[in-house]
């Protein structure tokens, strides 16, 4: 399900860091069965070489940083574009114009999918990952842990979805799957006790040793209470108030 609509998104923003390996995962997103779409790459990180290797049914061009103006011509036929790094390329021409880029090509009635790669261990600022969130309809962050972990959202209309999914190639079809991740519930039964002393700030408890020294702990009313001798004496003040009319009168308010 998870895979489906990504791959159904037209523009996908790619979250990774830098030992991770996303060629999989754009190889996926593609259709690379036949020469169904042209693929466009602006090449920061990878080599031409490696793309090359990845899109072998698609008509792929692969442009360097310095051919910037030629990635950006307006294609004639269905195309796909691929962005493998935007940090770099906002170091390069700088947020305003790389944002303004990604829209004219995103707006262009031709290119049936944009691809975005972040590197989130390179950003210089956050807010440039928020309005890409905002700007992409599909966004696959991979753990920073787990290098087959992801979590997918994407966005349709109104209608929103999110999950974590775990990457698997299947090795009979040689593609990529994303299989669904089940987190385990615990029963009733089974959940950990809270002790009272992780509900407070302060120590509740007392330790044995605590124990034995209040039970050693002799109240001198005690013994008198225990012979059944003791009692309350009570003694009216001079300045206690027996009027129930106004019991705030002896304040002076």
């Amino acid at each position: 399900m998870a895979l489906f609509k990504l791959k159904a998104a037209t523009c996908i923003l790619i979250e990774d860091d830098y030992n991770k390996n996303v060629l999989p995962l754009i190889s996926e997103l593609v259709d690379n069965s036949g020469n169904q779409e042209a693929v466009k790459i602006l090449c920061y990180d990878q080599p031409a070489c490696v793309w090359q290797n990845v899109f072998t049914g698609n008509s792929l061009q692969c442009f360097k940083d310095s051919e910037l103006n030629e990635w950006l011509k307006p294609s004639t036929v269905k195309c796909i574009y691929i962005i493998d790094s935007v940090n770099q390329m906002i170091l390069d021409v700088g947020w305003n114009n790389c944002i303004k880029y990604i829209r004219s090509v995103f707006t262009n009635s031709l290119v049936v999918k944009l691809i975005l790669i972040l590197h989130r261990d390179c950003l210089i600022n956050s807010k440039i990952q928020i309005q890409l969130n905002h700007l992409a309809n599909a966004v696959v962050s991979y753990d920073e842990k787990k290098h087959n972990i992801v979590r997918v959202q994407s966005k349709k209309g109104s209608k929103f979805f999110k999950s974590e999914e775990c990457l698997s190639l299947d090795t009979l079809t040689s593609t990529l799957k994303l299989t669904p991740v089940v987190k385990e519930v615990l029963r009733v039964d089974e959940l950990e006790k809270v002790l009272p002393n992780e509900l407070s700030t302060f120590k509740i408890e007392i330790d044995q040793i605590q124990q034995l020294e209040k039970n050693k702990l002799k109240l001198p009313y005690m013994s008198k209470i225990n012979e059944g001798q003791g009692k309350v004496y009570y003694e009216p003040d001079a300045v206690d108030d027996w009027d129930d009319e106004d019991p705030d009168d002896d304040l002076d308010i």
